[in-house]
């Protein structure tokens, strides 16, 4: 097969001399060679650029320019040629710059033969094509090299220094400004793995060629799991090491999320098997520890076996039949079964079965939960005693008498039914102030007691944690009223606790069908209403269910169905008593008195609705309503030039003082109106603070160290108020207005109210009478040292203008 000839391109401003050149070649080489010429160095450059010929004959000297000038020309732009650099003379120095320039040869035009012209030829030409595809070689290499996905780094093992690294090592360790190299390849890992980094290394394991793991980091030090291929390898001249340092990140997460996994799997107390939906009988292929602890049997005895082995003799066909089913529709499946220990004990078993799918959603496996459910199989018919029985007392729940009263009106309806309802009174305080042990030994102590008392007569219930509830079959009221008597006296009995003894008192209210109650169903609603009338009439006490208690619910649940809209409707609005000084008789304050003034009710008292509201939980919003406006009453008559020292005294409630951020309402209150904390003064009662002691002494506190005042209302009339003075730092103690009553006649009443002066002073608190109607009793406790009255002998409640006029009247103090 012939060869092409080779297109020879003459780059020489003498046609002479390309004709020359031409001719020798051709008598040489005949049809060997295809010629052409240009004159001119733009011209020669330009077929250059065009790379159309296989050799490039340049003379050296192109008119003004120098051959050699486009030579490099074509090298800057990285275009590979073949070169031959003619002359007219011979030049050492030509001769060096022209190979340094990149020609194949250096030949003196007037020296040369077709021979050596044809020979020199043939060797740029081959010299030309094997640097081409060298330098391709090398491009790929290096496309490879820098290009790869897998991180890699070259570095000198003597000098332990970065020789080059691809794009991916950058990526992984370095910063994008900050080359890798240069950098000594122990930086790339944690301190720590240096030492045996450096110990592989000098003892040539490093080298072996096996996927070695290490702890790297990245250039924000985060760790970096890699592993590490290391290799010998020559790099111009000298001795490297190839590392290829694949990041294993996502490997060493999954390997531990999978040890993780195994080790929840066998720290279960359920027992967990996995059968293989792959092979025929669904063998199991593995069991965690609590299988073995639940039925006996070691892993090796177990694995390799269908589950089955557990049924031994047990029939549980209705439930394997369940099995079967929901293997065959691949879905997950419950079932209750009774299996067979390794030692042959039954236990019953709670199994949970479920699919496992591949990624194509092929079955492949089922994975079984087992749990022994045998203890509760055992408790389940304590269970059911418990749900119907109280556990702390012993006594039965209410839907067991709930039970009797169906009966006794299925059965002896013309017989009567007596229901005892009983609550000990002041039970919540008691939990807050001695303890829930406490707590539950007095509700124990009390229902052992009545147990005692009402023996067969009649079935004893707990209804809640305070209240109890007796059925009395067949006993009329008289008989009833005489026995719930007793259970009160038997009650405020002294109870032994740990510390010495506690007494309570009961109220208790009995309703009693058909006598007063024709409807059975009604029986525990009447008897729950005559029980809050005992309540209300100062507890300790057995009331009789009448007429009246249930108008008296009724009442509650209509003020109840209204009141919400009547504090949406501005029907409420507040009343404002003075109080005065005791000895000199000085204008101090006012307490603001919420009223309620309804369209269709009329004039609605506080002691009417204020239970109910308390009932509703509207006391929050109720409290936070009067408290603004009696602050910004305050402002008002600040504004007037009329209130200037006074004190302005609100009633907060339990649920307020309860709330969390109680303190910051009524600062931010204040704030608004632009008050002085110590223009307010809060009164409270011992109720409100027991309901949760530490949470009321933090927003009392609070609000002390601002400089609100505090003034403990009612008091004497709580379980142990003495106990709580120091504790909430009280400013005023109000004596309340039932021992003021009987002031001056009753000697009882004139010693305690002289003891809670005393005490009152002693820990340097004001002490405030209320209820003060007469001029004898302002006289005797002004006596007694009393601090501030409050009352009728001074005024009535009056409505904020009339009060405004009142102040003018006044002669207010300055405060100093």
């Amino acid at each position: 097969m012939s060869q092409s000839p080779l297109r020879v391109l003459v780059v020489d401003d003498d046609e002479d001399d390309f004709i020359l050149i031409r001719d020798m070649l051709r008598d040489a080489s005949a049809g060997g060679y295809q010629f052409d010429w240009c004159a001119t160095p733009e011209e020669g450059l330009s077929a250059l650029r065009e790379g159309e010929h296989d050799v490039y004959l340049v003379d050296y000297l192109l008119g003004p320019s120098s051959g050699l000038d486009l030579i490099e020309a074509v090298n800057r732009e990285g275009l590979t040629r073949a070169f031959i650099v003619l002359t007219g003379r011979g030049n050492p120095q030509v001769d060096m710059a022209a190979m340094e320039a990149g020609a194949s040869d250096y030949l003196v035009k007037g020296l040369i033969d077709a021979e050596r012209l044809a020979r020199s030829i043939r060797y740029a030409v081959d010299h030309t094509r094997f640097v081409e595809v060298l330098r391709e070689s090398e491009a790929t290499h290096r496309l490879l090299f820098d290009e790869g996905p897998v991180p890699l780094v070259l570095f000198d093992p003597a000098e332990g220094r970065i020789l080059a690294a691809n794009a991916a090592a950058q990526r992984q360790y370095g910063d994008a400004q900050v080359s890798l190299i240069g950098r000594h390849v122990e930086t790339l890992l944690v301190p720590a793995e240096r030492d045996r980094f450096a110990a592989m290394l000098a003892d040539g394991q490093l080298l072996d060629g096996q996927a070695t793991p290490w702890e790297h980091r990245r250039a924000d030090g985060t760790p970096l799991p890699v592993e590490g291929i290391y290799r010998a390898m020559d790099y111009r001249g000298r001795q490297a090491v190839l590392a290829h340092l694949q990041d294993i990140s996502a490997r060493v997460h999954a390997d531990a999320r999978r040890h993780l996994l195994e080790r929840a799997i066998q720290s279960s107390g359920n027992g967990v098997v996995i059968a293989d939906a792959r092979q025929p009988d669904l063998p199991l292929i593995f069991v965690n520890r609590a299988f073995e602890r639940m039925t006996g049997y070691t892993p090796e005895e177990a694995l390799g076996r269908n589950c089955r082995f557990l049924q031994a003799h047990e029939d549980n066909e209705a439930e394997r039949a369940g099995i079967r089913q929901a293997l065959a529709a691949r879905q997950e499946f419950s079932t209750l079964l009774r299996n067979v220990r390794k030692d042959g004990t039954l236990f019953w078993n709670q199994l949970y079965l479920a699919p496992v799918h591949d990624t194509r959603g092929a079955v492949t496996h089922y994975i079984g939960i087992q749990s022994d459910v045998t203890g509760q199989r055992d408790t389940e018919a304590r269970l059911a005693y418990a749900a119907t029985h109280d556990v702390a007392t012993g006594l039965a729940r209410y839907p067991v008498v709930e039970a009797m009263l169906e009966a006794h009106g299925s059965l002896h309806p013309h017989l009567p039914m007596t229901l005892v309802y009983a609550d000990v009174d002041h039970f919540h305080a008691i939990n807050e102030a001695m303890g829930h042990e406490v707590g539950d030994r007095i509700v124990a102590e009390i229902a052992a007691r009545m147990r005692t008392l009402v023996g067969e007569r009649g079935r004893v219930a707990r209804f809640t944690g305070d209240e109890f509830v007796i059925a009395l079959p067949g006993i009329a009221l008289d008989e009833a009223m005489v026995l719930a008597e007793a259970l009160r006296q038997d009650a405020a009995l002294p109870i032994v606790i740990t510390t010495g003894e506690v007494q309570v008192s009961m109220s208790i209210g009995v309703a009693c069908y058909p006598e007063r109650v024709p409807d059975l169903a009604d029986l525990l609603l009447r008897a729950e209403a005559s029980m809050t009338r005992a309540k209300h009439l100062g507890r300790d006490q057995v009331c009789a269910y009448a007429q009246e208690d249930m108008l008296r619910a009724e009442d509650r649940r209509m003020l109840g169905a209204r009141l919400r809209s009547a504090l949406q409707d501005e029907e409420l609005y507040l009343d404002y008593q003075p109080l005065v000084g005791a000895q000199d008789g000085r204008m101090l304050g006012f307490e603001a008195l919420v009223r309620w003034h309804s369209p269709e009710l009329g004039l609605v008292m506080p002691d009417r609705f204020i239970p109910v509201a308390e009932g509703m939980g509207l006391m929050p919003e109720l409290g936070q309503w009067v408290l603004d406006r009696a602050c910004a009453q305050l402002r008002q008559w600040l504004d007037q030039g009329i209130a200037d020292g006074l004190v302005l005294a609100v009633n907060v409630a339990a649920q307020q003082v309860q709330r969390p951020h109680f303190a910051e309402l009524v600062v931010q209150t204040l704030d608004r109106h632009g008050l002085r904390p110590g223009q307010l003064e809060l009164e409270v009662t011992e109720s409100s603070l027991l309901e949760n002691i530490d949470r009321a002494l933090v927003a009392i506190h609070k609000l002390a160290a601002l400089g609100v005042r505090l003034a403990f209302d009612d008091f004497g009339t709580g379980y142990s108020s003495l106990s709580y003075l120091r504790q909430f730092k009280v400013d005023r103690l109000k004596i309340d207005k039932s021992f003021i009553r009987d002031l001056p006649d009753d000697d009882d009443s004139v010693a305690i109210t002289r003891t809670v002066i005393a005490v009152g002073h002693q820990l340097q608190m004001e002490v405030v009478a209320e209820g003060v109607e007469t001029t004898e009793q302002a006289r005797l406790l002004k006596i007694l040292g009393c601090d501030v009255l409050q009352g009728y002998l001074i005024s009535r409640p009056m409505h904020a203008g009339a009060a405004g006029e009142w102040l003018r009247r006044q002669s207010v103090p300055a405060t100093s």
